[in-house]
């Protein structure tokens, strides 16, 4: 391995390993001053010729491990640190801003959507959510910050005029970048971190209408423009309607645009392991970039007939100009630059006659990548992309040669083996294929449960039919059709809608007949290692000393992965997650699960339920829930309800009232019941015991109409309250005269200043209360009076917007639980100081 690899993956390593800190030290400043000192020294020593008076060992690793690690650590420092200056201040959270901006992206329109309620379209309006840069602010610290924005019930006039590019003038309310953090979820608040996000917020068109003032300009707006054209020709918006069934798949493939995707068709693509196939990488950027460098040849040997010139120049420009058109236009995502460079890199050797190792290229993609986006190691993509990269390369390593010795033999058999050359070529072509598809799911296993919780195993025999015929014909069409002119490129699109249709049809009768996605609950960290050294040694090449050691590991894998587990000691954990303005709580023992609401939805689709609640109990090896109640039938509540049911497997559901008969329209299990005073459910040692309504005569839908639950495991008590107010909470007291001290509270309507009265904390003598809210929401809970409330009574106090998730874990011997917060875990950005409204700074996590 040459110096030069060596020193890359040192180099990479640095700047990868600082985004996993807990804390960042010092400041940006003084990271710079490390940078340039470590810099400084590096050239003063090499004029000097300091390092070559060290023995070779020593040398080598200072020259090419410690200096290159500490440059990509200081570097990493300084762009982390400005990374986390470069958001909206906290005393600014949730102010109205008039600004001039430019829109950055596509923006992602859709049909308006009432968010009171049930969701309700509101006709002739849309929806749109976009990013965009500052341009003129009176806050001087906005220019040129990166904003992302949603505007709500946008005239039909104004989303016309809506595109990337435009520059508006808006009054925006603006709230600092934040997200709900749980365990084994989504990091949405370290997304934004890593897009360089200043702030989020929404168009504020009720006090100062929005002003369309001009198209952009500059090499970025051309882009945007380009990219604005195509998918007005792929939706058809001058038509008023798309000529393209697939027009959703379209925008994915060519723009980068994933937007429009309906979920039945996002979740087929995920059982079936074809997701990757919608996110550019390096198998769109490789056959655009192939097929130019095909065409560029054969115009390269015609010009060669009338002048001699090089005849790979022509044909490695053209790979090259398409490979960079193709990613400007699909949106320079972290896997198309990570192929563009690798592109670049073996296109240039192409042109120049030189030889390059694909290792070389590998770490030169990856540090360049880190380089101009430090915290891309916080993306899902980014490990990923490079994954299956490298497994592929260390799986073929030394093929090529061999290969064409090969090739050699085949050529020189004579044209009486020809038809059985060939058909041996088209064999070694299916087995290398069914090899680098082997190597993937090998390489992705790990990583695939990790992220996702889970791993699609018919994706293996699928990609094998589904990769060339993406690659080869559909996106060649695609692509092909936006470069000619429009009656030309209607028909190639034509075409590729066709295939495509077939493709969604090949692809559901393969998930009906093929094991599709398996849930699988995070591994244990021995496992973890186990796997990641199992996959190395199979990926090793052919002949590679000890490489069949790496089956003797999979049944180790394959136990530590499945169901089965060893006995546990008995526990009861108490999840309350963090929701945003909304509820969530699982109550878990070694073997029953109970799911008390689902959190909200949005009218753009975005559910709790699927989002959060799902991902959280795959991830804890919980594909199934002994019952789940839903309190009420308030959104922020009940909204999740349909996630939850889409993904889980449902014992049974409760519910007030009349509110059972609209969840089964939603797909709940036929064993509903409803909760009554008096009544209970009985799991395991979880006892269930329903104070709360009185009857069954009641809508569902109300506050006061809330399921109150009394959850007992041992020792232990905990109430659930809903959303009852004052006056129901005196009816409690008066029903259950004497009742025992809990040991945790669900804070009643979230803390509002209707709920939480004294007679209740009387009466419920807490030990703890969880208040479930949203950060700096506008309804300001826990209001200032409750919070006093709570702290008169000295009951520990925690809220999920302050604290994250919240995990209160007792065990067999233990009186006392083990209280966790999500928003304690070692994650630089999650560790702030937040002195939010209503005190809630004060809030404990032991």
């Amino acid at each position: 391995m040459s110096g030069l690899v060596v020193a890359l993956w040192s180099l990479a390593v640095g700047i990868g390993q600082v985004a996993f800190w807990p804390v960042l030290p010092w400041d940006a400043d003084i990271a710079v001053a490390l940078l340039l000192g470590l810099v400084l020294l590096a050239l003063l020593a090499a004029i000097g010729g300091r390092f070559s008076g060290l023995p070779t060992v020593p040398r080598f690793a200072v020259c090419y491990l410690l200096l290159p690690f500490a440059l990509g650590s200081c570097w990493a420092l300084s762009a982390n640190h400005h990374s986390l200056a470069a958001r909206l201040p906290l005393a600014l959270h949730g102010s109205d801003h008039r600004v001039t901006l430019e829109i950055e992206d596509l923006p992602q329109i859709s049909g308006a959507v009432a968010n009171f309620g049930s969701p309700q379209s509101v006709h002739g309006y849309f929806d749109s959510r976009f990013r965009a840069r500052v341009l003129d602010s009176e806050q001087a610290d906005f220019i040129g910050q990166r904003l992302l924005l949603s505007w709500y019930r946008l005239p039909p006039d104004s989303a016309a005029k809506l595109t990337s590019g435009s520059r508006w003038s808006m009054t925006l309310r603006l709230k600092r970048p934040r997200g709900s953090t749980n365990p084994h979820t989504f990091d949405y608040e370290a997304w934004l971190l890593e897009q360089g996000i200043f702030a989020t917020g929404y168009v504020r068109d009720r006090d100062a209408a929005p002003e369309y003032l001009a198209a952009g300009s500059g090499f970025s707006s051309a882009v945007n423009g380009i990219r604005e054209r195509l998918r007005q020709r792929i939706t058809g918006s001058e038509k008023g309607t798309s000529d393209l069934a697939q027009e959703a798949l379209f925008r994915a493939l060519l723009l980068g645009d994933k937007g429009g995707i309906d979920t039945v068709t996002q979740d087929l693509l995920r059982r079936t392991g074809t997701a990757h196939l919608l996110a550019i990488s390096g198998l769109h950027v490789g056959m655009v970039a192939g097929f130019c460098l095909l065409i560029g040849g054969l115009l390269s040997r015609v010009v060669g007939v009338f002048r001699p010139h090089n005849p790979v120049l022509l044909a490695g420009v053209a790979g090259l100009v398409a490979a960079v058109a193709y990613t400007l236009l699909s949106g320079a995502s972290l896997s198309a630059q990570r192929a563009l460079i690798m592109t670049a890199i073996a296109i240039a050797t192409l042109v120049l006659r030189r030889r390059a190792s694909a290792g070389l290229a590998f770490v030169t993609a990856l540090t360049c990548v880190l380089l101009l986006q430090p915290l891309a190691v916080l993306n899902a993509g980014f490990w990923l992309s490079f994954i299956a990269v490298a497994a592929l390369l260390l799986r073929f390593r030394g093929r090529n040669s061999r290969s064409s010795n090969g090739f050699e033999q085949g050529r020189s058999g004579g044209d009486g083996h020809g038809a059985v050359a060939h058909g041996q070529a088209s064999l070694r072509y299916f087995l290398s294929a069914m090899q680098g598809q082997w190597a993937i799911l090998i390489a992705l296993l790990l990583p695939s449960i990790l992220i996702f919780a889970g791993v699609s195993f018919s994706g293996l025999l699928i990609n094998l039919v589904a990769i060339p015929w993406v690659g080869l014909v559909i996106l060649p069409l695609i692509f092909l059709g936006a470069m000619v002119p429009h009656w030309l490129g209607a028909i190639l699109w034509r075409l590729a809608d066709t295939q495509l249709g077939w493709l969604l049809e090949f692809l559901v009768t393969a998930d009906r007949a093929l094991p599709g996605w398996q849930s699988i609950p995070n591994p244990a960290p021995v496992i973890v290692a186990l796997g990641i050294l199992s996959s190395l040694v199979l990926l090793m090449p052919r002949g590679t000393p000890g490489r069949l050691l790496g089956w003797w590991l999979l049944p180790v894998l394959l136990v530590g992965l499945s169901p089965w587990q060893r006995p546990k000691d008995p526990f009861l954990a108490l999840t309350v997650l963090d929701v945003g303005q909304g509820l969530a709580v699982v109550a878990a023992t070694e073997g029953q699960t109970l799911q008390f609401d689902t959190g909200a939805s949005t009218g753009n689709g975005w559910s709790a339920g699927s989002s959060i609640v799902v991902p959280y109990l795959l991830a804890e090896g919980r594909p199934r829930l002994d019952a789940l109640i839903v309190s009420h039938g308030d959104r922020d509540h009940a909204g999740g309800v349909s996630g939850v049911l889409a993904q889980l497997n449902i014992g049974g559901l409760f519910a007030p009232g009349q509110l059972p008969q609209r969840l089964a329209d939603q797909g709940a299990p036929e064993f509903t019941g409803r909760c009554v005073a008096g009544g209970g459910e009985s799991y395991g040692e979880l006892e269930l015991t329903w104070l709360w309504p009185g009857g069954e005569g009641l809508s569902g839908e109300e506050n006061d109409h809330s399921c109150v639950a009394l959850l007992r495991w041992r020792h232990v008590r905990i109430l659930l309250t809903g959303d009852i107010s004052e006056d129901a909470e005196r009816q409690l007291v008066a029903r259950y005269p004497g009742f025992a001290p809990v040991d945790v509270l669900l804070a009643p309507h979230h803390g509002s200043r209707t709920s939480s009265s004294p007679a209740l904390l009387d009466w419920a003598r807490p030990a703890q209360v969880v208040f479930s809210t949203g950060f700096r929401h506008h309804f300001g809970h826990p209001h200032a009076d409750v919070v006093a409330r709570y702290a008169d009574h000295r009951v520990a106090m925690f809220n999920t917007a302050v604290n994250g998730a919240v995990t209160f874990t007792w065990g067999d011997r233990h009186a006392l639980p083990e209280i966790r917060c999500a928003r304690n875990a070692p994650n630089f950005w999650l560790h702030e100081p937040v002195s939010a409204k209503s005190g809630q700074s004060f809030y404990p996590c032991q």
